[in-house]
């Protein structure tokens, strides 16, 4: 009594040929801004936790 027998197998190939058509400009620019978003976290963070530790005024 298997219920797998809708399940659709995903195409490997398929799934390579389209991550190898996507825009490398738009790749690079997902890249850049996910660095600037980890730069700004842990900038914040540092912020934050001095804060705490040396009760800055």
């Amino acid at each position: 009594m298997s219920k797998n027998k809708g399940v659709k197998k995903t195409n490997l190939k398929k799934v390579q040929q389209d991550l190898q058509k996507l825009d490398p400009e738009k790749n690079s620019l997902l890249i850049f801004g996910g660095v600037i978003l980890a730069m700004i976290s842990i900038g914040l963070l540092i912020f934050v936790l001095s804060e705490k530790v040396f009760h800055l005024s």
